[in-house]
C-alpha cells in the first residue's frame, strides 16, 4: 500500500512539475479587480503583453455567474478600442474564448456578487488556458469603502496619478487551467461609486487654482464622467502597469 501511494504521488508530482515548467506565452500579466468603480459590482481587467513569437494566441478564461459587458482589445477581428469578445457556454459556465493578434491585450467584464447590505464580499475565481511564469493581482481600493480585507498576505500598495490606492501581490507562477481564487471584503455605508466620488472631488476644487487655459485643459482631460467611463479604462490599466513597474524597479535598486 505504501509503495502504491508513493508511486502515485511521484507520478502526480512529475505531471505537476511538467505543467509548471511549460513556457508562458506572456511577457507580463495583471489581474486587476476594481470593485464599485463606475457601476455596482466588480470590474475585472485582465491585461498584459503576449510574446511576439506566440501570436496569434487563443485565450480562454471563465466568467463568474451573472457576468456581463465582456469586452476586449487586441483580439482578432477587433479594432484598437474595446469591442465585444466571443463568449461560449460549457454546461453552466460561460467562457471568454478569443484569438488575440496584438502583443498588448486587455479583457474586461463586470460581475456583481453583492447582497442588499453595506457589507461587500467578493470572490473571484481566476483561470486561464496558458501557464503563467509570474503575474500580479491588483485590487483598486474603492473610495467609498472602509475596513478592507484581502485574502492574500504580504501585499504591496501603490497609488496612481488620481490618488487611487491599489494593493497588489506578485505570484511566482500558475499552471495552465489551474483555478486560483481571490477574495476580499469591505463596507460601503452609502453605496457611492469611486468614479462619482472622484467627480465630486474635481467639482469642489477651488477655481482659483486653475486660472490659466493650459491648466483648465489639463483638468478637463482627467475628468471622470459617469456616462462615459470606458474612455479612461485603458489609460488607467496602463497607469497600473507603470506604477507597479516603478515599484519593482525601486525594489531592484
Amino acid at each position: 500500500m505504501k509503495t502504491r501511494f508513493r508511486t502515485v504521488f511521484l507520478l502526480f508530482a512529475g505531471l505537476l512539475s511538467a505543467s509548471l515548467a511549460q513556457e508562458s506565452p506572456f511577457n507580463s500579466f495583471i489581474v486587476a479587480l476594481w470593485p464599485e468603480y463606475d457601476r455596482s459590482g466588480v470590474l475585472v481587467i485582465l491585461t498584459g503583453e503576449i510574446k511576439n513569437d506566440r501570436l496569434p494566441l487563443r485565450i480562454r478564461t471563465p466568467l463568474p455567474d451573472g457576468a456581463d459587458v465582456a469586452m476586449a482589445m487586441g483580439q482578432e477581428g477587433g479594432g484598437s478600442d474595446l469591442s465585444p469578445v466571443p463568449v461560449s457556454r460549457e454546461g453552466t459556465v460561460e467562457w471568454i474564448d478569443a484569438a488575440f493578434v496584438a502583443p498588448q491585450f486587455q479583457i474586461e467584464f463586470y460581475f456583481n456578487p453583492f447582497e442588499e447590505n453595506k457589507l461587500r464580499e467578493v470572490e473571484y475565481l481566476f483561470q486561464i488556458n496558458h501557464p503563467l511564469e509570474a503575474y500580479h493581482v491588483a485590487v483598486q481600493m474603492p473610495l467609498g469603502g472602509e475596513a478592507f480585507s484581502f485574502s492574500e498576505a504580504d501585499v504591496d500598495s501603490a497609488r496612481d496619478d488620481h490618488g487611487l490606492q491599489y494593493i497588489r501581490k506578485r505570484f511566482a507562477g500558475l499552471a495552465a487551467d489551474s483555478p486560483k481564487t481571490f477574495s476580499f471584503s469591505y463596507r460601503n455605508e452609502d453605496g457611492r461609486l469611486t468614479v462619482n466620488i472622484l467627480q465630486g472631488m474635481l467639482d469642489t476644487m477651488p477655481t482659483q487654482e486653475f486660472r490659466s487655459d493650459s491648466q483648465t485643459e489639463a483638468v478637463s482631460r482627467y475628468r471622470l464622467p459617469t456616462y462615459e467611463p470606458y474612455l479612461i479604462l485603458c489609460a488607467m490599466a496602463v497607469i497600473i502597469g507603470a506604477v507597479f513597474w516603478r515599484t519593482e524597479k525601486k525594489r531592484g535598486d
